[in-house]
């Protein structure tokens, strides 16, 4: 099957500048890129699916490059946003570009340059002087064709500066940069960046002729079933750097899917066929308590993240949760355990029936005894039916960590 009717039948496709000349021209090998800015030090998972686009493209056997945005994250790009960004230190932006540099030189081929490279826009922009860049790059931008972009046109009413404004040149250059120095042909994004593909597209044909064999196409902005942006929990943004977002909280992250989310993010995230991925979840929904569509999504999102290893891990933990077996798991396990519940320090003893208050498991003394005269509350794993029980550092698992459990899915934890 050809790449792009795949792409297509897993749901990801958006626009196209030509969808026949670019299904055309992944008949014979290409080179397309992608831009990343570093806008923070870690990608998030919304960029990882840029990410698994480049790594489609390598095995199918078309080079790619991966492009650093250390030019344009100096700037900020306008693109669904509502004001102006606050700029970032040239030092921080430098620093952020490194560690996503690195982060990309895990998930793409980098060992021959004719499979992939990665660079940064930050080479060329900063040997660029004013002068140069008016005459060659701002002469070929009509105001009015600018003033017309969706991504302008949006900002006009709060306001958007010249510097914002002028993100979309910076882009285009870059776009004929590549396609001189690498004859790259083709750049992809998100469905929001479709008025910075395009403007970048034109010019490319303005410089190097209309039959210069240069397209453009993007992909859809992935949302949840219930139309949230994808890739954000409750406690934020979802990183790749395991420092910042445990490879558990992103487990956890999928294992707490929709039904209805299941099939479209392994559609996404899983390179198996249509076919297979179609198979999984029809077993899933013939017994969606059981979760396991959940599952094996969440396993093949933190394996294709984190590797194997992790991923096992992750599903011990989830196991050790959910069964309340946390006797075998490390100190360090049992800190990515308390990864998105609430957790309060404890002093001293504390009565379980205040430890349920504290810990929101209940919100009055009464509703707190009926849980534990109803069996519903566990310390540890352990089930509570005294109401005097006294919790403290004593009862503490490694770490001083307490996981008190009201009802089959209700967590909070104590830290002595």
């Amino acid at each position: 099957m050809n790449l792009m009717d795949d792409l297509e039948r897993r749901g990801l496709l958006d626009n196209f500048s030509d969808k026949e000349k670019v299904h055309e021209l992944f008949n014979s090998k290409q080179t397309v890129y992608c831009g990343f800015d570093p806008s923070a030090k870690s990608l998030q998972l919304g960029n990882f699916i840029m990410i698994t686009i480049l790594q489609r493209l390598q095995k199918a056997g078309h080079r790619v490059i991966a492009m650093l945005g250390g030019a344009t994250g100096m700037i900020g790009d306008p693109s669904g946003k509502k004001a102006e960004r606050q700029f970032l230190t040239p030092d921080k932006v430098m620093e952020n570009a490194q560690a996503i540099h690195n982060q990309l030189a895990k998930y793409i081929d980098t060992s021959d340059p004719e499979k992939g490279i990665i660079v940064n826009n930050y080479e060329w922009w900063s040997q660029t002087n004013i002068l140069t860049f008016l005459r060659d790059y701002g002469k070929n931008f009509q105001i009015g064709y600018m003033l017309a972009k969706d991504i302008v046109k949006s900002r006009l009413e709060a306001g958007i500066s010249y510097a914002e404004f002028s993100y979309m040149i910076l882009q285009a250059g870059d776009f004929d940069r590549l396609y001189k120095d690498y004859h790259c042909t083709m750049q992809f994004g998100g469905g929001d960046q479709w008025g910075n593909l395009t403007t970048s597209l034109d010019f490319v044909k303005k410089k190097e002729g209309n039959d210069c064999g240069a397209e453009v196409f993007s992909f859809k902005l992935i949302t949840d079933s219930q139309g949230k942006k994808f890739g954000k929990s409750e406690s934020g943004a979802l990183y790749l750097d395991p420092e910042m977002t445990t490879p558990y909280h992103i487990y956890q992250y999928f294992m707490n899917v929709s039904d209805a989310d299941v099939l479209k993010y392994l559609y996404i995230f899983d390179d198996r066929s249509v076919e297979e991925i179609d198979e999984i979840y029809k077993n899933h929904i013939e017994h969606p308590e059981l979760r396991n569509g959940q599952k094996e999504l969440a396993r093949v999102i933190v394996t294709r993240l984190h590797g194997e290893e992790a991923a096992q891990r992750c599903a011990k933990m989830s196991v050790a949760l959910f069964t309340d077996s946390f006797q075998d798991l490390s100190e360090k396990e049992l800190v990515q355990l308390t990864d998105g519940l609430v957790l309060v320090q404890g002093e001293g003893e504390v009565n379980i029936l205040d430890a349920l208050i504290n810990l929101k498991l209940a919100s009055s003394k009464r509703e707190a005894r009926e849980f534990v005269n109803n069996g519903a509350v566990k310390v540890n794993g352990e089930k509570v039916t005294d109401l005097n029980k006294n919790i403290s550092k004593g009862d503490a698992l490694d770490g001083g960590y307490i996981f008190v459990k009201r009802g089959k899915r209700n967590y909070a934890v104590l830290k002595f």
